[in-house]
């Protein structure tokens, strides 16, 4: 079951306690965020050329964060397994997040912490941005030209070359079915075409200098990150929404060997010892936050 849990039974101490170091858990790790968000604002350039301004934040810093939290865990926390931090990206999609859990007697628990953003793409603002932006459409308009060119006088010379071969009054399925079935027809129009595009080099040459120039163009590329200190649970996180995400699984383990789980517990049965061992575990989590 995932925390909070509602607040019913004779027993509610158990109960409390674990809605405390959820909600304790989530403010840590709220601010500690805050408190590394190094953010800026900077000048970028759009496809269109416009320039806008934009604000953005270095993920290096929050990366460091993870870093420390999950080396801190390790040693103020030994009972509690960590999964090394982790980033993942889904096309505009990026996490950073960091994965650890426990058992404590039969119970364990399971925490996710991680934040969500965005990553988008703009140029940098130089004037070498319009200018390659600039050659390369002159060059592709120059090419599709050609192309229309090398269509029209291609279409012509087959056109021809079918009426010297005496194809001259036969409709298109006829012809269609000639050109399946007789492949020195068809090899001979498609020699006819390559002669037609053999006489415009022009058309590889400019390819190969587009490919250049994009690649110089890319070169001006740079990328921002999108977020928002917004507190997120884990449907938001998976609408794609920016923010912060902590949340806390709590189950009981019915079998050690197999690893079986189950969220059905009897909370009246929580003995005073299994408590008082989730509180000490639970200090030594929140009181990494303390100390980073």
């Amino acid at each position: 079951m995932r925390l909070p849990l509602k607040e019913k039974g004779k027993n509610r101490e158990p109960i409390l306690l674990l809605n405390k170091f959820n909600n304790d858990l989530r403010e840590s790790f709220e601010d500690a965020v805050k408190r590394n968000l190094v953010s800026f604002n900077t000048k970028v350039m759009l496809a269109d050329f416009s320039v806008i301004d934009i604000n953005s934040f270095d993920p290096n810093h929050i990366v460091n964060l993870f870093n420390t939290l999950e080396k801190s865990i390790g040693v103020h926390a030994p009972k509690w397994q960590v999964v090394g931090v982790q980033t993942t990206k889904s096309d505009d999609l990026r996490r950073i997040y960091l994965q650890f859990s426990t058992e404590i007697e039969k119970f364990y628990f399971y925490v996710y912490m991680g934040i969500q953003f965005h990553s988008l793409f703009y140029y940098q603002v130089d004037k070498e941005v319009i200018n390659l932006s600039k050659k390369i459409r002159e060059l592709e308009n120059l090419n599709n030209n050609t192309k229309s060119e090398i269509t029209i006088e291609g279409d012509k010379i087959i056109r021809e070359e079918l009426e010297r071969l005496g194809y001259k009054e036969v409709d298109n399925s006829q012809l269609f079915e000639e050109l399946f079935t007789k492949s020195e027809l068809s090899s001979k129009l498609i020699e006819k075409a390559s002669e037609v595009e053999e006489k415009h080099p022009s058309l590889d040459e400019n390819d190969l200098l587009i490919s250049k120039l994009k690649k110089q163009l890319e070169t001006f590329i740079i990328e921002a990150y999108q977020f928002s200190l917004a507190s997120l649970d884990q449907n938001k996180m998976l609408q794609g929404e920016e923010g912060m995400v902590v949340y806390v699984d709590f189950e009981m383990i019915k079998n050690k060997k197999t690893k079986e789980k189950t969220s059905v517990i009897n909370f009246e049965n929580l003995s005073a010892e299994t408590l008082a061992e989730m509180k000490r575990q639970f200090e030594d989590i929140l009181r990494i936050f303390t100390i980073i």
